[in-house]
């Protein structure tokens, strides 16, 4: 058996998030009809992680395993050769077995983006548009996300009970491109919709709408429904995936 490790990007804009769902348009899908159409095999595929509706990703990681060896150049320019032009493999290399897309993750490195400056239609789809919002206030507030915690406050009120919800944020910070506002956010795991009901409460922090403090309130409440509202995922990129 031979695993092949891929690293992909993809314009999420077009989809319904990663995760097939039955015959709605979605990343996992692009990619399990591309790689039938090459190799005339169904193909079980192994993310490490799933990103949600309108989620971009820069370097997201796969795996999958084949029974003959193809080259991993003969792959990637394969399968690249078959996918829409929003979904792209940088990336193929042969990997051993104990390697798994989402069991052997490191770290996650997800970024937000908000524009602060002049209305841009062109970056509608790719970046959030919020005007008077206090950078320097938020920049203090994005670190009491950082440490081990229980981040079920700030998750889906849709997750598995069972699901663990103590995460370890390993840093978080602001960078401010001249009006752009990227929000980096560095650790161990997320939860389903962690990242953007975090960055709508900064936001509501940014504007003067509520206190740092709310951070340790939700946090210590473990109560989603008072974690406030969930940014649009359109704004939200898989940066980086550490092994």
């Amino acid at each position: 058996m031979y695993r092949y490790k891929c690293i992909i990007s993809y314009d999420g804009h077009n989809y319904m998030g990663f995760q097939i769902q039955e015959e709605l348009p979605t990343v996992e899908l692009e990619i399990k009809k591309a790689l039938y159409k090459l190799l005339n095999l169904d193909i079980k595929i192994y993310p490490s992680g799933r990103t949600d509706r309108g989620v971009h990703a820069i370097n997201q990681v796969i795996h999958f395993d084949l029974e003959k060896f193809i080259p991993e150049d003969g792959i990637k320019n394969g399968i690249n050769a078959f996918l829409p032009p929003d979904i792209h493999f940088k990336k193929v290399e042969l990997v051993d077995e104990n390697f798994h897309a989402r069991f052997s993750v490191k770290l996650k490195e997800y970024r937000y983006y908000i524009n602060t400056g002049d209305y841009d239609p062109l970056r509608y789809n790719y970046e959030e548009y919020i005007t008077n919002i206090n950078y320097e206030i938020m920049s203090e507030a994005i670190k009491r996300f950082i440490g081990t915690h229980d981040f079920k406050g700030f998750a889906s009120a849709s997750i598995d009970k069972r699901k663990d919800t103590v995460k370890t944020i390993t840093d978080a910070y602001i960078n401010n491109y001249g009006g752009i506002l990227e929000f980096v956010f560095i650790g161990t795991g997320f939860l389903k919709y962690q990242i953007r009901r975090m960055m709508g409460l900064l936001v509501e922090i940014g504007r003067g709408k509520e206190s740092i403090e709310k951070i340790d309130l939700v946090l210590n409440s473990k109560d989603p429904s008072i974690s406030h509202r969930s940014l649009d995922g359109k704004g939200l990129y898989l940066f980086d995936v550490t092994y």
